[in-house]
């Protein structure tokens, strides 16, 4: 009986460790949380689940850095029309590329991060402790025609 009960109270405890519960972890195990990401269907639904909606035909490169603990690029982008923000035509903005950190592709296909298509494109943004990002992983980019 006494058996039973170490090997019932190890298995609780690993499990406690592996769910990360209460600051008991085991070395070398990473718990990781996954957003749950709204899902738009038009470009209006897009518009008013953001902060700010531009066009831009400028996107560069400009390094990373974390959005909900996950590396995202980023871009400086240039903005070529303002239709929604506190942004106007010709401003200079550093994006985040909002990524999906548990999914198979970060950005939901294998095409990879939608900031690197075909320009113009439509930005949906939201401000990340004064950092803009996309909304989501899957709609915050669009073709702008």
């Amino acid at each position: 009986m006494r058996r039973r009960t170490t090997i019932a109270v190890g298995l609780v405890v690993l499990g406690v460790a592996l769910a990360g519960c209460d600051g008991v972890r085991l070395p070398f195990v990473e718990v990781q949380a996954c957003a749950s990401w709204v899902s738009y269907e038009t470009d209006e639904e897009r518009a008013a689940g953001s902060q700010a909606v531009v066009v831009t035909s400028s996107v560069e490169s400009d390094g990373t850095t974390r959005i909900m603990e996950y590396d995202t690029n980023v871009y400086l982008v240039t903005v070529d029309v303002a239709e929604k923000g506190d942004i106007a035509a010709g401003d200079k903005i550093r994006v985040a590329s909002t990524a999906d950190a548990c999914g198979t592709y970060p950005y939901g296909d294998a095409a990879g991060d939608p900031m690197l298509g075909s320009t113009p494109l439509r930005l949906f943004l939201f401000d990340e402790g004064g950092t803009w990002r996309t909304i989501t992983p899957f709609d915050g980019v669009r073709p702008a025609t």
